[in-house]
């Protein structure tokens, strides 16, 4: 219990300062590209190839991590991050410019995310997971928040350059305390094919269900930027705001969740206040987003718990691998319809169409296969 403890703390501290390291530059990178010029078809692009090309990436990133270790993948993942600022820092509004940085984009992501959810997974219990869970997401909150205002403040009043050397010199820091924690693992044969088939239905749709909602954190900056506030500082206060408002209630929910799971609740909860904030167009959306603050936090929680205590024996590298798998897929194929569409107001309207379907259907397979 002691050792757990220890790796669950080593791991706190490389979730908060890696997190503030990448949301430096990570929760403006859609603002960023619209402001430097970029239109939304070509924002749209950068966002389908990192996610298309996640697909065959994170299958390489479990292989190198199985046949050697999850650590070079997670340096892989931060090297590509720091070139990534340093092609940002240098604009060039072409095809191939948006080429260049979804490739670098989706290597960080996926080194980042397919290290991440092994040490995670190796530190938290599969059984009775959400306190432990719930002082990961807090520590990531905070470390979120307080980058979202120094990252803002940097980029209105100076430029892509002095937040590059913050970001990258916190992110490489940050690995220390990971490298810290044990490594010990048999090593897994990957038959992907195979464990597809297995694959519980219900986290098919659970998983892929909250992957799309991030596309609408990916749309929402661009739609504030349009019609409310064109300033990172807008972005940050609306990142902090939401933020602020779960760390206690996460605490609070982390308490309730172990006895009972709120992931269709709070997805249908997510899906009213981002109606709502298609039609508030003025500072009452400071609001709306502190109350979205808590239901996308009780919904990531909610996801969660099913992702560490509805594995059904699957092994964790499988299991790790499809869900990087179902990510990329859903948030790839979901964008493509939004290439044919000219108004964000539409776009985001579609995207929770596809939520509302998955929710119906998982609600009704929820109902005659009880969650573990």
């Amino acid at each position: 219990m002691k050792k757990r403890k220890d790796n669950q703390f080593k791991f706190n501290v490389f979730s908060f300062m890696s997190t503030f390291a990448r949301s430096l530059i990570e929760i403006f990178i859609s603002l960023y590209l619209f402001k430097s010029g970029f239109p939304i078809y070509s924002i749209l692009t950068f966002y389908f190839l990192e996610n298309f090309l996640a697909i065959f990436i994170s299958y390489f990133f479990v292989y190198i991590g199985e046949k050697y270790h999850y650590s070079i993948v997670m340096y892989i993942g931060i090297f590509s991050f720091i070139i990534l600022q340093l092609v940002l820092n240098n604009i060039v509004t072409t095809p191939l410019y948006i080429v260049l940085i979804s490739i670098l984009y989706s290597l960080y992501r996926r080194g980042y995310w397919v290290a991440r959810r092994y040490y995670i997974s190796n530190v938290i219990p599969q059984r009775n997971s959400s306190e432990s869970l719930s002082i990961i997401l807090v520590s990531a909150e905070i470390a979120s928040i307080l980058s979202g205002y120094v990252g803002a403040i940097l980029l209105d009043n100076w430029d892509m350059t002095i937040v590059m050397y913050i970001s990258s010199i916190l992110l490489f820091i940050s690995v220390i305390p990971l490298m810290k924690i044990p490594y010990q693992k048999e090593k897994e044969d990957i038959q992907l094919w195979k464990h597809l088939k297995e694959y519980d239905k219900r986290n098919y749709l659970a998983f892929t269900l909250y992957e799309i909602t991030n596309l609408l954190t990916f749309l929402f900056p661009i739609y504030i930027a349009m019609y409310i506030q064109n300033t990172y500082s807008m972005a940050g206060n609306l990142n902090a705001i939401s933020n602020a408002a779960i760390i206690l209630f996460i605490f609070l929910y982390g308490k309730i969740i172990k006895k009972k799971n709120y992931f269709v609740l709070s997805s249908i909860l997510f899906f009213l206040i981002c109606i709502m904030k298609i039609f508030i167009l003025n500072y009452f959306i400071l609001l709306v987003y502190f109350i979205e603050g808590i239901v996308k936090k009780m919904q990531a929680q909610s996801v969660n718990k099913i992702y560490f205590e509805n594995r059904n024996g699957m092994d964790l590298t499988h299991y790790n691998l499809i869900y990087q798998w179902l990510e990329s897929l859903a948030r790839s194929i979901v964008v493509i319809p939004l290439f044919f569409m000219s108004q964000i107001q539409t776009m985001i309207l579609f995207v929770l169409m596809i939520m509302s379907i998955e929710l119906l259907i998982y609600s009704r397979l929820k109902k005659s296969q009880k969650l573990n």
